[in-house]
């Protein structure tokens, strides 16, 4: 899951936008004041990935554990899909609840450590020291994998063949292993490359990139100029995506001109051969912040 789809999915859980009151961050926690508990869902909220821990503070405060490297991204995206980023003074009533309104702690044990057990609404005794502890062992879980997808578009699989002058000598199976090499060396776990030359695929394969896949990088070649079922797709997922293209595209041809998917990305690196999409691979982890 991207930081987007996370935040979104948080805010649902949360009761959407209209039951979040005020939020921030502190450490590795995701500081959030509802208006309604009761319009909470907690256990949608354990189910969402990256998630490892839940502390409830008070009648309206929440605590969501996500870990020191996953908590400012989904935390910007949280606040860009709300429109609030809270104050200190605005989340102080977090630092110490009254005594009677509770102090409660739930963990995933696919996650974290210990048990999943129920919130409550009196606090458990000791549950200070307890705190410090889980808060350390999430802090040390690793973050959620990174998977990038790389596709391409017709003819790119001729790399090496077609049109040397245009697009360079290196082999399509160059460009994977550049690939591949690219995405470990900025951090991503898992790398996959696919290309077709036919659009329906394509298309299928940015759809089925929902929830499997947290940045695409795209080589539509000829498909940039004619397609709009492409940028109907990528909008459509809203996957972070890098456009890119081997040969300078804006000084050939008026027809090459034209890129129907350029809408739908957060940039495009175009004639810089196939290092393009080591460029494009980097871009997207600083975009990530992985």
């Amino acid at each position: 899951m991207s930081n987007r789809e996370i935040a979104e999915a948080i805010t649902s859980a949360l009761g959407g936008h209209g039951n979040i009151r005020a939020c921030g961050i502190c450490a590795t926690r995701l500081r959030i004041i509802v208006r309604d508990m009761s319009s909470v869902e907690l256990d949608a909220l354990m189910d969402i990935r990256g998630i490892l821990g839940i502390f409830k503070k008070g009648r309206c405060g929440i605590e969501l554990v996500l870990g020191p490297r996953l908590v400012i991204g989904v935390s910007e995206a949280l606040f860009e899909l709300t429109g609030i980023r809270s104050s200190v003074e605005e989340l102080a009533q977090f630092n110490a609840p009254p005594a009677q309104e509770g102090l409660s702690i739930r963990i995933n044990t696919s996650k974290a450590i210990g048990e999943k057990a129920p919130l409550g609404d009196e606090p458990d005794k000791g549950i200070e020291d307890d705190l410090g502890e889980l808060l350390r062992a999430a802090e040390d879980k690793d973050p959620p994998k990174t998977s990038l997808l790389v596709i391409n578009g017709p003819n790119i699989n001729m790399l090496g063949i077609r049109e040397p002058e245009l697009y360079g000598s290196e082999s399509y199976q160059r460009l994977l292993g550049l690939c591949e090499e690219a995405a470990r060396d900025a951090g991503f776990d898992s790398c996959t490359c696919m290309q077709s030359n036919h659009e329906g695929d394509l298309i299928d394969c940015i759809q089925q990139a929902r929830g499997v896949h947290d940045a695409i990088v795209i080589n539509p070649a000829a498909y940039t100029h004619t397609s709009i079922a492409l940028l109907d797709a990528l909008k459509a997922v809203q996957i972070p995506a890098v456009e890119v293209h081997i040969s300078d595209v804006d000084a050939r041809e008026e027809s090459r001109k034209v890129s129907y998917v350029r809408e739908a990305c957060i940039a495009t690196i175009s004639g810089h051969g196939v290092e393009g999409y080591r460029e494009a691979i980097e871009l997207l982890a600083d975009h990530l912040d992985i």
